[in-house]
């Protein structure tokens, strides 16, 4: 085979690797722009330069703003599980369902630690109704806070953790796990560095002390 036929072969492949990577920058810079501004006060202009690509890309690959957003949004919650995923199986095996819980806290503040975007984007979206936040609640929120609550609700029952409600919990998680990096610029400044894997590490051993206890081995 010549080399001109087999260049020829390869071309369509070239091509389809450079649209996925096109894409993938054009999320990775979306979600930046969209967790800095907030969706009103993005533009796609600045999320094409922030990619290093020109703005017809964004409509080559999307159809809209808001479907570069939620396409944004899926990606983001896709490396949320991913990171939770991996952080579990990295674990030292669990020995029940209390431990079980505690080691997805802890996976959860090492997710937040990697993306905290995730926060910044729900603060922008969950201060006012919108279409946007009912779809982001509806495909990614219920199902995570459903499996949370429904997690808790069953160690209350067995009276292993504090009678504290689900909800309650579920927003103090959230809020405890994503606050020390959404804020890291601040912390650089009251000079801590959040962002440290011994900060990661510690935070997420305190705050499974303060919901499950020490360690979570004792109530």
């Amino acid at each position: 085979m010549s080399p001109a036929v087999v260049d020829a072969t390869n071309a369509p492949r070239r091509r389809q690797a450079r649209s996925a990577t096109t894409r993938l920058k054009l999320l990775e810079a979306a979600l930046h722009e969209f967790a800095a501004h907030g969706f009103e006060a993005t533009s796609t202009r600045a999320i094409a330069t922030a990619a290093e690509t020109q703005q017809p890309q964004i409509n080559y690959h999307f159809s809209s703003k808001e479907a570069l957003w939620r396409a944004a949004v899926d990606h983001l919650f896709e490396r949320l599980d991913d990171v939770v995923l991996r952080q579990v199986e990295a674990s030292p095996p669990v020995t029940d369902e209390r431990s079980e819980f505690a080691g997805h806290v802890r996976a959860f503040v090492h997710a937040a630690a990697q993306l905290p975007e995730l926060n910044r984007i729900m603060v922008h979206e969950a201060t006012v109704a919108s279409d946007r936040l009912a779809w982001i609640v509806d495909r990614h929120v219920r199902p995570r806070f459903e499996a949370l609550t429904r997690a808790w609700r069953a160690l209350r029952s067995k009276g292993v953790v504090a009678d504290i409600d689900e909800t309650v919990l579920y927003y103090s998680i959230v809020g405890a796990a994503s606050l020390p990096y959404v804020n890291a610029p601040e912390a650089l400044l009251l000079g801590h560095d959040t962002l440290d894997e011994t900060f990661i590490d510690r935070h997420a051993d305190a705050l499974v002390a303060i919901f499950l206890g020490p360690n979570g081995t004792d109530a």
